[in-house]
């Protein structure tokens, strides 16, 4: 569900001007494959929720902002908090070669809110790909068989879109960049409160160490 009138441009400046400075001075480059999403790729740099949070700016302040929290709650029909794990709240992503993508994956909260900072064209590739209404099994993700049983929706953004993922249960990846092209993102990822106490694994950090 895209929100992007929802939010001033003002405030999405900020946000991009942030990204591209954390970007240019905490980034780290991941090549690398996740056996807890049957290998799927993580082909990118980012900066880690703990650097964004030194820096202390306008990411950390948004995300924590009580009006986006009830808004979301709203949207929801539940309320949502905060995510109790301390390196999961927030991560900026770049893809910028060819190849570069974002593999198969769920989210391990689930609620997202994706901003695009800058994306290509879409003939260079790099579109949202998703499938609604599936589970994740870390023990044995079948995502393979999610995408024969289920149709793949496909979205485009351009620059400034603000969109809502379920991403606990939409299955769904970045397709890789066909030519060299700078794809930024954000993205932030909240709880459910009744949900607060409950067991989560940590599988995919090692894509963001």
């Amino acid at each position: 569900m895209k929100i992007r009138n929802v939010v001033p441009d003002t405030l999405k400046k900020r946000i991009a001007d942030e990204a591209y400075y954390l970007l240019e001075t905490m980034s780290k480059r991941r090549d690398i494959y996740l056996e807890v999403t049957d290998n799927s790729p993580r082909f990118m740099s980012n900066v880690r929720q703990q650097d964004i949070a030194a820096y202390n700016s306008v990411i950390p302040a948004v995300y924590h902002s009580h009006a986006l929290i009830d808004f979301l709650s709203l949207l929801g029909r539940e309320e949502i908090i905060a995510n109790p794990w301390e390196y999961e709240k927030f991560i900026i992503n770049r893809q910028e070669k060819m190849g570069d993508t974002h593999g198969w994956h769920w989210g391990d909260y689930p609620y997202s809110v994706i901003w695009i900072i800058e994306v290509p064209d879409v003939s260079y590739g790099d579109l949202l790909e998703a499938v609604p209404h599936t589970h994740w099994n870390k023990n044995k993700p079948m995502v393979n068989e999610h995408l024969i049983r289920n149709p793949i929706h496909t979205k485009a953004h351009v620059n400034g879109d603000v969109y809502i993922l379920k991403s606990d249960t939409t299955l769904h990846r970045v397709t890789p960049l066909v030519k060299d092209a700078t794809r930024v993102i954000i993205n932030m990822a909240w709880e459910r409160a009744r949900d607060k106490d409950r067991e989560v694994t940590h599988e995919t950090f090692a894509f963001r160490e």
